[in-house]
């Protein structure tokens, strides 16, 4: 099978090519012959290994030390082509999408993925399977904010950054779906957009000065972009608010600060979850979210497609296709 194979995470490595064995399924996986692929900004993160300036590693990387070689990527769509002995969930033929064995070694930029069953859902026949290759760990990470880590309920005031992202548009229009009052922080440029994925209220980051601002009595913030630190957003906070900040991790004693005040703020990290992609894929299937694919590339273009995403410019999502 064609894939994308490193010996090791080096930010320089081309990108290219190479050939490879199909791989064996366990009893509890199937084999995807590969369609779609997401990408992320974690996705280049990890592959320089990238290094917070307080030492954090904020990327998989760590999950990835010892293993060569290595084939990158967690996000894919695509058809079951095989089906292991304890599998009842899926059959051969079935088309299915998922973000796979994370935080782990996904092996996704390849022609062919072996795929824990529980990772998967059915690909909703509404939808293309550049869409749903989209709506995998981007649209998983703002589920899980939205209904694991908080439970949104109708009412609550939401804000959310970078809304016109990967995560972040689908976070406006899942909270949107749950009931709640959308507050979302982008540019002027992206106003018209984000409301309509669903914002109530836009700010213009170039123009509001949160510390002068009356309070938002804000409920839950997303701060996808850490744009902002948590201390400018402690006035805005309702009883018992929880921001989760996405990027990377917050020290300790941040952390800790804010729980002694009674607020749940608190680095939130993404990982394969059944029930999300389950819940992504009725929303999907529903029309309550879709995926917005900023750029396409094909699969000879990976390091074209690593480069547009970090210029951070992108609306929605890139997707790679084979």
């Amino acid at each position: 099978m064609k894939a994308i194979i490193l010996e090791r995470l080096d930010k320089n490595a081309p990108l290219t090519i190479s050939h490879t064995a199909i791989p064996a399924i366990a009893a509890d996986e199937v084999l995807i012959e590969t369609k779609a692929i997401g990408i992320n900004p974690v996705d280049y993160k990890t592959l320089e290994d990238y290094t917070t300036p307080d030492g954090l590693r904020a990327s998989w990387a760590p999950a990835l030390d010892g293993i060569s070689p290595l084939i990158l990527g967690s996000d894919v769509a695509g058809v079951v082509t095989a089906v292991g002995s304890a599998v009842t969930k899926f059959n051969t033929g079935d088309e299915v999408f998922g973000m796979i064995k994370m935080p782990g070694h996904g092996r996704v930029f390849a022609d062919y993925v072996a795929a824990p069953a529980i990772h998967l859902a059915k690909k909703p026949v509404n939808i293309s399977f550049t869409e749903a290759a989209a709506a995998t760990l981007a649209a998983i990470t703002a589920w899980q904010n939205l209904h694991t880590h908080y439970r949104t309920k109708e009412g609550d005031r939401v804000l959310i950054t970078a809304p016109a992202g990967g995560v972040g548009h689908y976070a406006v229009q899942m909270a949107k779906a749950a009931g709640a009052h959308v507050i979302a922080v982008t540019t002027a440029a992206n106003a018209d957009w984000v409301r309509q994925l669903g914002a109530d209220d836009i700010i213009d980051y170039n123009h509001c000065n949160f510390e002068e601002a009356g309070s938002l009595q804000l409920n839950l913030v997303l701060d996808i972009g850490g744009r902002f630190p948590a201390a400018l957003y402690e006035k805005h906070f309702a009883p018992g608010a929880a921001l989760f900040f996405l990027p990377h991790g917050l020290p300790a004693a941040t952390t800790q600060y804010y729980q002694s005040k009674g607020f749940d703020v608190r680095f939130t990290g993404v990982t394969s979850d059944e029930k999300a992609i389950d819940a992504i894929a009725g929303l999907l299937q529903s029309g309550k979210i879709k995926s917005y694919i900023g750029k396409v590339f094909p699969f000879d273009q990976m390091r074209a497609a690593f480069d547009e995403m970090k210029k951070g410019t992108t609306k929605g999502k890139i997707v790679v296709t084979l």
